[in-house]
């Protein structure tokens, strides 16, 4: 018998699929057998998923109405949910078509709703579906990754806060006096990640000094961004990259103009790296870590942004910040703490189907 676990993308680069991964490493280091299986194989990067059985590769995702593609992935689901264990999905709509296809083949399959993504941003037919889904599905347990997340979830009695592991690292940041800081932004290049008003912060900073931003990641918007930054040359893009512990290790800040994160994967990263951040998101997941850890700055406008970047000139105050962020992540995000959690949870939810 096997753990299943289910998730709207295969080889795409983004929070929700690194800690897939670590989850995957978990169950495997305490020997229970899994798979994961995924409704589109996007290939922004080669064969990281190279195990995941999936239903559609990306072109022909592009050509099929939404209608369509959720009648084929709920079958997809309903077929590949027999003899599993448990199962973990990763996101409300996949969540509630498994919910659906459990009620439809009347079994009592214990699942993980192991949400990533802020509910209210979801649209609101899934976040009704998912709420009368989970009504009738009430063994069902909602993962969340912050508390901040859990009081949206208060609809239902079965809830748990499980963090994403962060790994740690040997590397040893240096805090160097510089006339012109290296920043780093590493996710989407999307919308709801701001990155294109974190560039206009960047190239809109005061005086004579231009720091240089360097930006790792793919997306609908990198070709758009390319393009209309072109001409600048402290604005440098290098697409979809994989191991970006390079990239942590040769520059000064970490920063980020998305405007919100259930849970914020890469500046954990980045603090695991020693670096400082200054983060444009206001909402709770980013604020809260940060506020937490004293290991940068939340900005509520661009003016913020330029007096925290000044800030960070002094190499001084960069190092400050830096290893208190890393001392935080190595605290309460080690994968041995993470992995206790959810093995905890895992034993539970099989103690309670064999009952």
């Amino acid at each position: 018998m096997t753990i299943a676990i289910f998730k709207l993308y295969a080889n795409k680069i983004g929070g929700t699929e690194k800690a897939v991964q670590s989850l995957v490493s978990i169950l495997n280091q305490n020997r229970y057998a899994n798979e994961c299986y995924a409704a589109v194989d996007v290939k922004e990067v080669q064969n990281s998923d190279d195990k995941c059985i999936t239903l559609y590769n990306y072109e022909s995702f592009l050509k099929k109405n939404k209608l369509k593609f959720y009648i084929n992935y709920y079958l997809f689901l309903f077929h590949n949910i027999q003899k599993k264990q448990l199962i973990i999905s990763t996101d409300i709509a996949t969540s509630s078509l498994l919910m659906l296809a459990n009620l439809m083949r009347f079994t009592r399959l214990n699942i993980i709703c192991w949400e990533h993504y802020p509910f209210e941003k979801n649209s609101r037919i899934w976040q009704k579906i998912f709420k009368y889904l989970i009504f009738l599905n009430k063994k069902s347990v909602i993962v969340c990754n912050s508390t901040e997340e859990k009081k949206k979830f208060s609809f239902h009695n079965k809830i748990e806060v499980i963090p994403n592991s962060i790994k740690r690292t040997l590397y040893n940041q240096l805090y160097i006096e510089k006339e012109k800081l290296d920043l780093i932004y590493i996710g989407r290049i999307v919308k709801d990640k701001g990155v294109e008003r974190l560039i206009d912060a960047i190239i809109s900073f005061p005086g004579d000094k231009k720091h240089t931003l360097h930006i790792v990641g793919g997306g609908d918007e990198l070709e758009y961004l390319k393009k209309k930054y072109a001409q600048i040359k402290e604005i440098i893009f290098y697409g979809p990259i994989i191991n970006i512990e390079k990239f942590l290790e040769k520059n000064d800040v970490f920063v980020s103009g998305s405007y919100f994160e259930c849970f914020p994967v890469t500046i954990l990263e980045a603090m695991s790296h020693g670096l400082p951040i200054i983060s444009m998101d206001t909402s709770g997941g980013t604020r809260s870590v940060i506020s937490d850890s004293g290991g940068g700055y939340v900005c509520e406008n661009k003016i913020e942004f330029h007096e925290k970047l000044s800030i960070f000139e002094n190499s001084t105050v960069r190092a400050e910040h830096g290893k208190a962020g890393r001392s935080y992540v190595n605290k309460n995000y080690s994968d041995s703490i993470i992995g206790s959690k959810w093995i905890r949870l895992i034993e539970n939810e099989l103690t309670m189907k064999s009952e």
